[in-house]
């Protein structure tokens, strides 16, 4: 058992996000440091700021016992279901002989001709120093692991390793992890990743009913990647507070007097007395951290970061979503408008950018990543696209979600896509019941209208 005094970093855990008094951080910390050694071994277990797609070092087969999605949820069927995310069906392409992976044997393996094939641009990258992967033997803050990400698949690459680490979105069985061997000599294969990394990815779980999904976790590690105490990290989203976000992570681009944790090491606990996550900030390059030419990209894109901690916010509250509804309609035959509402809540609050805390300065990145990712569109007549970005008050300039286009959206049952389809409309005109939706600009909800009708007009298909 912890004692006592643990529960004053309790202001640090996912449950609140209030701003961060460094003076209580620094007397957490440096109590918890007592128990220095007791921390480094329990968290490599519990492993609670686990990042996309990576799990614990306890290794159990899928059983009954400790995989329970088959019966939890029999219309989703988790660990049989057929595969159709982007990974899968390009592995396919590459048995069959219509797609061919150059090995660099000099650079990165497989990395750079794998993310072309998925269509991930290399500007999306950004560093991990936090012992948070499969591998963590390999991460440290000198050797971070890089992630690259599009709309549904985040491929990890970490120095040393004989593998890639991959999450995909599947567009029925939502987050599936992958190990992809690195080994030339060998046929391309996958290697799914479950009874692993859903000890940290099924986390739902805890409180019953699981669903997998995808993780972004900031925490406080040391040189050799190390979390120095688990009750200053948390699972972050659009409404964690910026000066809370991005622990364990090193961040590029200009942020102004916005502070983050991005770039913070723990070399020595007492700096935390005086702690400055200023003097962190607004870093251009990387070079006073590590040594940047084993990867594709020399930062860590702060612009990049933005969009990955709404895509995925938004794409878990996706899951539980299609979880809970296939499950309904699968034992019952239908779903009532008022399970539909309640189930749907947290997924339009998400699409509607309700829970974002505002910027408060104006941010820019250090790579291509801004104008990569606003020229995906689609656009409307006017050459308006919800990928288009903000980053004065928001992250975009338009509250409503570009994964409106995504397969999984797609792919969710029909009388579900139906209420959807409505409550969005109703959202639109300003006339929906929920007071929620009412604080969303009429100059805004017009221009979101306007650009569904053109880029996805069966929205308004009566």
């Amino acid at each position: 058992m912890l004692p006592a005094y643990f529960s004053q970093a309790k202001l640090f855990t996912g449950e609140h996000h209030a701003e961060m008094p460094p003076g209580t951080l620094y007397n957490a910390v440096m109590r918890l440091s007592e128990l220095n050694d007791f921390c480094r071994l329990s968290f490599r277990f519990l492993c609670l700021g686990i990042f996309l797609g990576i799990s614990v070092l306890l290794v159990m087969p899928v059983s009954a016992q400790s995989f329970s999605y088959e019966t939890e949820y029999p219309g989703v069927n988790y660990s049989s279901g057929p595969l159709s995310d982007r990974l899968t069906r390009l592995v396919q392409d590459i048995d069959s002989g219509k797609v061919e992976l150059q090995y660099d044997a000099e650079g990165r393996g497989y990395l750079d001709a794998l993310l072309d094939a998925l269509e991930i641009d290399p500007s999306s990258q950004f560093l991990v120093f936090s012992k948070t992967a499969l591998k963590t033997r390999f991460v440290t803050a000198k050797t971070p692991r890089a992630l690259y990400f599009n709309d549904d698949t985040y491929v990890g690459f970490i120095q040393d390793s004989r593998s890639l680490e991959i999450a995909a979105m599947d567009p029925v069985l939502g987050s599936v992890f992958f190990g992809f061997s690195q080994d030339p000599d060998q046929p391309i294969a996958l290697e799914r990743e479950m009874s692993r990394c859903l000890r940290c990815h099924d986390s739902y779980s805890m409180t019953g009913g699981g669903v997998s999904r995808f993780l972004l976790s900031s925490v406080l590690a040391d040189p050799e990647g190390e979390i120095v105490t688990h009750e200053v990290s948390i699972i972050s989203d659009t409404s964690t507070p910026l000066n809370r976000r991005w622990g364990g992570m090193y961040v590029t681009g200009l942020h102004g007097d916005q502070e983050t944790l991005g770039n913070f090491v723990i070399d020595d606990v007492s700096k935390l007395a005086n702690l400055n996550l200023a003097l962190n900030g607004n870093k251009v390059e990387l070079s006073e951290y590590l040594d940047t030419t084993p990867y594709i990209s020399s930062g860590s894109d702060i612009v990049a970061l933005l969009v990955l901690e709404h895509q995925i916010e938004l794409q878990n509250r996706l899951i539980r979503m299609s979880y809970e509804s296939r499950t309904r309609l699968f034992q019952e035959g239908d779903i009532n408008e008022q399970t539909l509402a309640e189930l749907s809540k947290p997924f339009l609050e998400s699409m509607f950018m309700l829970n974002e805390v505002a910027l408060t300065e104006t941010v820019s990145g250090t790579s291509q990543y801004s104008e990569y990712f606003q020229l995906l569109g689609p656009f409307d007549s006017q050459g308006r696209s919800l990928r288009e970005l903000d980053l004065e008050t928001r992250t975009f300039k338009y509250p409503f979600s570009y994964l409106i286009y995504s397969e999984a959206f797609d792919s969710l049952p029909d009388k579900v896509k139906t209420y959807l389809y409505s409550r969005i409309r109703t959202i639109l005109s300003g006339e929906d019941s929920d007071p929620a939706f009412s604080l969303i600009a009429k100059t805004d909800l017009e221009a979101i209208a306007v650009i569904l009708q053109e880029t996805k007009p069966e929205i308004f298909a009566l």
